[in-house]
């Protein structure tokens, strides 16, 4: 008896000291989900270097230029969801989201008091991004590729100095927009490395260029007369009147209606302006739109005087911007925004193309690659990259699909099967039209229906017309 009650206690013992375990085991899971739960989130510098602002936009003055894979907590938002406060190793300041990668729960992120500035004007913004917020990269996260044009001849130097030695003087270049292949801060100024066709590679003076869009695929306009973007009518503009466009600054156009014209500036920021103060611009050519956009420049460390700057790389990938994935076996590409228009090519599973456009509807973007321009659903890809600056196409040309015939215009032999050594079933004399209702999947035979029964082809003997992609493959 003595026996079972000592093991009963035991028992009890051992069931009390593991039950605690296991509810501190709990305990301890809950306080570690609650942890990784009420994590402030961060935002990770997604660029060579990136600019941390004293307010919420690029009118604010930089307080610290941090490196790729810095981690920054959030501490708030601006009331534009664009530009985010967070804490910094000099203290508290604000970046823009685009040029970052999020990482954890933003949804409890409160909105942060802005700091109040005086609306900043156009040329000196230019100045103070002239290494851009993603410094010494003028390839923006939002795909809209800018360089720069020569506006005032001066010394096209060998060296980023001043003492350096000079191959010749450069001209103004408004006829020809340069890739910026690195940029480097030195003796006040930040210099650009570029590439002219008559000097070679050289470096360029910020004071005397201008950074200019170089719409390979979208446009630009030419402010003929000062004007402040605002949020515009339908509301989507970041700018709200706060910055300043002289006359003669260009911009990509992103929309228009109701006479106004949607635009984005070289920060990324964007605004609606009227028409009036705005033209298309011609035209400009330049080595990156030239070569399909698929320069890419290097790294180089340049000596100057016994001292080695490294400057920060500009790539120019082919593609920087929004692009899509095709999340098919196959996907056919069409010449308008629709089942109903005819097939321009077709793409397999895994390939990737840029976004030059989107429908009024949404659902149908327009494509650019070897084949030309093409629109594809976009139910049946996967988004790389920020899409949310396309312009919106609302002019298009494109052709609805006609039924696949063959056009017969001289006498041709039916065959039974697609092979010359198969029964023949009869001949069908042109000028005439037929069906098609099959064709082999080398695309060298074709069944047609006639008056005489159906029967094969070969396609060196017919015309084809009409949308040949609709025809059905049968083996053969």
């Amino acid at each position: 008896m003595k026996y079972q009650i000592k093991r009963l206690l035991w028992g009890v013992m051992l069931s009390i000291l593991f039950g605690s375990f296991t509810f501190g085991a709990s305990v301890f899971a809950i306080e570690e989900s609650q942890q990784s739960q009420f994590t402030a989130p961060i935002l990770v510098a997604n660029t060579s270097f990136l600019n941390v602002r004293t307010g919420p936009g690029i009118q604010y003055t930089t307080l610290v230029t941090i490196v790729g894979g810095t981690e920054l907590p959030v501490l708030g938002v601006a009331r534009d969801r664009v530009w985010y406060q967070v804490s910094t190793i000099v203290g508290v300041g604000w970046v823009n989201v685009q040029f970052t990668l999020p990482r954890g729960d933003f949804t409890n992120v409160p909105f942060a008091q802005e700091p109040t500035s005086a609306p900043m004007e156009f040329d000196t913004l230019m100045a103070q991004t002239a290494q851009g917020d993603a410094t010494g990269t003028v390839n923006f996260s939002s795909g809209l590729e800018w360089g720069i044009s020569v506006v005032v001849g001066h010394p096209f130097r060998s060296n980023p100095a001043l003492g350096a030695g000079s191959s010749g003087t450069i001209g103004a270049t408004p006829d020809r927009i340069y890739i910026v292949y690195e940029a480097i801060s030195a003796e006040g100024t930040t210099w650009y490395r570029i590439d002219d066709p008559t000097f070679g590679i050289g470096w360029v003076e910020s004071g005397k260029v201008a950074f200019r869009p170089f719409a390979c695929e979208l446009s630009a306009v030419v402010f003929t007369a000062s004007a402040a973007p605002g949020a515009g009518p339908d509301g989507s503009g970041s700018l709200t009147g706060e910055v300043r466009v002289n006359q003669g600054a260009e911009a990509y156009l992103l929309d228009a209606r109701n006479e106004q014209f949607k635009v984005s500036l070289l920060d990324g920021s964007t605004g609606w302006v009227p028409s009036s103060v705005a033209a298309v611009r011609g035209d400009v050519f330049s080595n990156y739109c030239a070569s399909g956009g698929s320069i890419v420049a290097n790294a180089s460390t340049t000596t100057t005087n016994g001292t080695t700057a490294t400057g920060t790389t500009s790539t120019q990938p082919r593609f920087a911007g929004p692009r899509a994935v095709i999340n098919t076996g196959f996907l056919n590409l069409r010449s308008g925004p629709g089942a109903q228009y005819s097939v321009v090519t077709t793409l397999a599973g895994g390939t990737e193309v840029p976004l030059i456009g989107v429908a009024n509807d949404g659902v149908w973007y327009l494509v650019q690659g070897t084949f030309g321009r093409a629109w594809l659903n976009s139910e049946f890809v996967l988004f790389r990259g920020d899409g949310s600056r396309l312009p919106i196409i609302r002019d298009f040309s494109g052709s609805v699909f006609s039924a696949p015939v063959a056009v017969i215009t001289n006498a041709v032999t039916l065959y039974a099967s697609p092979n010359v050594g198969a029964n023949v079933i009869g001949a069908v004399s042109g000028p005439a039209e037929a069906s098609i209702v099959a064709r082999t999947s080398n695309s060298t035979w074709v069944q047609i229906s006639t008056s005489i029964g159906f029967g094969w082809v070969q396609v060196t003997s017919i015309t084809l017309q009409g949308d040949t992609s609709l025809i059905p493959v049968v083996n053969g």
